[in-house]
C-alpha cells in the first residue's frame, strides 16, 4: 500500500468509525458525509502539492470517493427503512 492510498484510506477507516457513531440522526450523517469528502479534497491537493503521482492520485481519489458515497448510501437507505 503506496503512502498516498494509505492516507486516503485512513478518511475513510475514520468515516466508517464516526457514520457508526452518528448514524442514528440523518442530518449529522449527511454533514458528516460532506465534510468526508472535503476532507479527501484538501488531502488530495495536500498530496499533489507532494508531488505523488497524478494517476495514482486520481485513481485512489476516485476510488475512495465512490466508497464512501457508496457506503452513505447504504446508511441512509438503512436509516430510511429504519424509520418507516
Amino acid at each position: 500500500m503506496t503512502y498516498c492510498e494509505q492516507k486516503l484510506n485512513s478518511i475513510y477507516q475514520n468515516f466508517k468509525f464516526s457514520s457508526s457513531v452518528y448514524g442514528y440522526d440523518p442530518h449529522l450523517l449527511r454533514l458528516l458525509y460532506n465534510q468526508v469528502l472535503e476532507h479527501l479534497n484538501k488531502e488530495l491537493y495536500e498530496l499533489k502539492k507532494a508531488r505523488c503521482p497524478h494517476g495514482e492520485l486520481t485513481y485512489y481519489g476516485n476510488y475512495y470517493r465512490r466508497i464512501i458515497t457508496q457506503y452513505y448510501n447504504t446508511q441512509a437507505m438503512a436509516w430510511f427503512f429504519y424509520t418507516l
